[in-house]
């Protein structure tokens, strides 16, 4: 299987990798490594973009345990390839789903509810649930998610080891196998996630919960964290 980088080294933005297959499709180009620091799409976490070589990667999949990038120009099988990530889009998906963590921590502790959904889209993060958030504890469900930001604590990921798991209290929707991914940040949250993190929840910059609605499958809450908030409110002020 690939050996994801991306896993241990979140921040890495170039690396090298040797060219496995390269599958045609259409225009595009299947094209698997032996390694890759290129994020697949995955739990709600949208791929990263960048470059292998000269080729464009605008795709990037997870199919039987293989990191698969879907590109612009075909690749030589067996030769070394350098690889460089979007560091601007991977960053604010790190953002996003690092204050997304901060946020359900404090819904889960003060609620017990879990998500049922989980998507960042072009400009907000939406988080759905079956059951209503009273909207008025929403600003304080914000404050609280915000000073963690203040705090600038740190975010550990870590694969926990076997006899360990059953004793740790982390946050799923359903029941996990060893081995399982933990995300915790002290006294806010601990939730099995396969995402990509900041190092601190400083990085994080800025949390804005702008709603907790009802609609047809239930319960949507939208919200948008760092530099993408700021844009948002700098326009609304504008």
């Amino acid at each position: 299987m690939t050996e994801r980088l991306y896993y241990d080294q979140a921040y890495l933005t170039e690396f090298d990798g040797k060219v496995l297959a390269c599958e045609p499709d259409g225009t595009y180009y299947h094209v698997l490594l032996d390694r890759s620091a290129f994020y697949p799409t995955s739990g709600g976490q949208p791929h990263d973009t960048g470059l292998l070589g000269e080729a464009r990667v605008v795709d990037v999949n997870v199919k039987d345990g293989d990191v698969w990038h879907t590109v612009t120009a075909p690749l030589a099988v067996g030769e070394t390839v350098h690889g460089k990530i979007d560091w601007a889009r991977r960053f604010d998906h790190m953002q996003q789903h690092s204050g997304e963590h901060l946020v359900m921590g404090q819904i889960y502790g003060k609620f017990g509810y879990h998500n049922v959904g989980f998507h960042m889209g072009a400009d907000t993060v939406t988080i759905d649930f079956d059951v209503m958030i009273p909207p008025e504890d929403l600003e304080e469900l914000e404050n609280a998610a915000n000073q963690a930001i203040y705090e600038n604590l740190p975010v550990a990921c870590e694969y926990p080891p076997e006899e360990a798991l059953p004793g740790i209290p982390y946050r799923s929707k359903k029941a996990l196998a060893y081995p399982v991914r933990i995300v915790t940040v002290p006294g806010c949250d601990c939730c099995a996630c396969c995402g990509v993190h900041v190092e601190r929840t400083g990085e994080i910059g800025l949390i804005k919960l702008f709603s907790c609605v009802k609609f047809p499958q239930g319960v949507r809450s939208e919200m948008a964290c760092g530099g993408k908030a700021l844009s948002m409110l700098s326009r609304v002020y504008e």
